[in-house]
């Protein structure tokens, strides 16, 4: 049998060698690319979940009974597992009549007690390994 010869054109088409190493050059920025996103953007979603841990740890204070503002504020930012620098939590009481905002230590105008509310409210900075983002959150409890 004689061997068959092969003009250059063919050669090369039929040619693998290297092709897995071109393959990878072009797939791996593509990876990295993904890897880069999936560790910032995954930090980031702990980050938050770790900021609204402490704020519900707070909520819980005053759903439990607790009522002092100074003491909501740290309760929430002492629950606050990892946090940046820059953490802040407030805690801020305020009371409606009839949907319209009223004084606490006042009865209503139909002689009812105001309904009363605590809004504690979280920020600080997540500092990622490529870029840093601003986070804030916020719940309400509504205490009467």
């Amino acid at each position: 049998m004689m061997p068959r010869t092969l003009n250059p054109t063919q050669w090369l088409r039929e040619a693998r060698d290297g092709a897995a190493a071109v393959e990878f050059a072009l797939i791996i920025p593509v990876l990295i690319g993904m890897v880069i996103g999936i560790v910032q953007y995954g930090g980031q979603i702990i980050a938050f979940q770790q900021l609204h841990n402490g704020i519900t740890s707070g909520a819980l204070y005053v759903m439990r009974g607790g009522s002092d503002i100074a003491t909501v504020q740290s309760v929430a930012l002492n629950a606050w597992p990892n946090k940046p620098a820059d953490a802040s939590m407030s805690a801020v009481r305020s009371c409606t009549c009839s949907g319209a905002s009223a004084s606490c230590t006042v009865l209503c105008a139909d002689n009812s007690y105001p309904q009363s509310f605590i809004t504690i409210s979280g920020a600080g900075t997540y500092a990622g390994v490529f870029r840093t983002q601003a986070m804030s959150a916020t719940q309400v409890v509504r205490t009467q």
